[in-house]
């Protein structure tokens, strides 16, 4: 069944999808063999980006623990709910998992409208918690703003709005621009593309005038634009010159996407168990945690448990912000 959280009992609805991730953790059964095969790691998004990026040096780093490789398979569109879907109906005996951007997947779960087919609870269970990404206010060169306020005083006074890419309707970076410009009281102009790393491109080609885009995307494909700020609590080790939002005048503003591990639900309790300890082990490899925090995302491995936690706080939060700036999907 789709999930579509129009009605008025859509935060109920939530709270018992978000419950239902704890009752697939904890599923009885056993795990003999695992793995014999291959493991396909899908990534739902383009590649090139920051889920591709991460979830690639991921594989590789569980790949010796597992004892089998680890591929690397992208399967875009619809906000990552293409992948997602495909995910969930794989056959649920671990060999088949989703580089999951957790904050992206409960700002979905949260859209009026979502009839993506997409239910966290019924269809995934969490293997666990790769790290946090920060995001980060870019503009073109063409745009005619050096620092946030300059950013926030042009976007008052524009006599059209300018607009601001993202890797897809719903995705971490249309929620991130939605916020802002709730926080600051203007408006700007979605443009929404199918990954993050084609969506900077435009930008930075001045097809696009800005992106609330990921640390680990800015980086890599982020040369030659305005970076005007981080939305985290502390500056970036990276990029230690890029003031905080709170700095640039703006403390509200402080958003950022978990990444993590999803398996279809009804995976063996022992089987993510494994694969959790395997995931654990590979950022725990000096060569794999600091290439993440090189490229910007801070490593903070957690249990199938916490991972579940923390994705019903982002319901709670995202749902909030959806029903204040009134987004859809459309």
């Amino acid at each position: 069944m789709p999930m579509n959280l129009r009605s008025p009992s859509r935060l109920r609805r939530r709270s018992i999808l978000a419950a239902g991730i704890g009752l697939a953790i904890a599923r009885p059964a056993r795990a003999q063999g695992f793995p014999n095969q291959p493991v396909r790691l899908i990534v739902p998004f383009s590649p090139g980006g920051a889920v591709d990026f991460v979830g690639r040096l991921v594989g590789q780093g569980m790949g010796p623990h597992l004892g089998q490789s680890v591929v690397v398979e992208n399967r875009t569109g619809a906000a990552g709910a293409i992948g997602a879907q495909f995910v969930a109906r794989a056959p649920a005996d671990g060999h088949t998992l989703m580089m999951a951007p957790i904050t992206n997947f409960a700002m979905l779960a949260g859209m009026p409208g979502n009839n993506l087919g997409l239910d966290l609870g019924r269809d995934f269970a969490p293997v666990g918690t790769i790290g946090a990404v920060p995001i980060v206010v870019v503009a073109g060169a063409g745009v005619r703003a050096s620092s946030l306020a300059e950013l926030i005083a042009l976007l008052r006074k524009a006599d059209r709005p300018l607009s601001y890419a993202s890797s897809g309707n719903g995705s971490t970076e249309h929620l991130a621009g939605e916020y802002f410009a709730t926080l600051t009281g203007t408006r700007m102009l979605h443009v929404p593309y199918r990954g993050g790393a084609p969506a900077l491109a435009d930008v930075l080609a001045g097809q696009v005038d800005l992106m609330f885009a990921t640390l680990p995307n800015v980086m890599q494909n982020g040369s030659g634009l305005k970076v005007l700020a981080i939305a985290t609590g502390t500056r970036s080790s990276v990029m230690p010159d890029v003031p905080t939002t709170a700095e640039a005048g703006l403390p509200g503003f402080q958003v950022s996407s978990l990444y993590g591990v999803l398996a279809p639900a009804a995976t063996p309790g022992p089987v993510l168990a494994r694969l959790n300890r395997d995931l654990r082990a590979a950022l725990a490899q000096d060569d794999v945690r600091n290439r993440l925090i090189q490229q910007g995302v801070l490593p903070e491995p957690t249990t199938p448990e916490a991972t579940a936690a923390q994705l019903r706080e982002e319901l709670s939060r995202w749902g909030k912000v959806i029903v204040e700036a009134k987004v859809t999907l459309n």
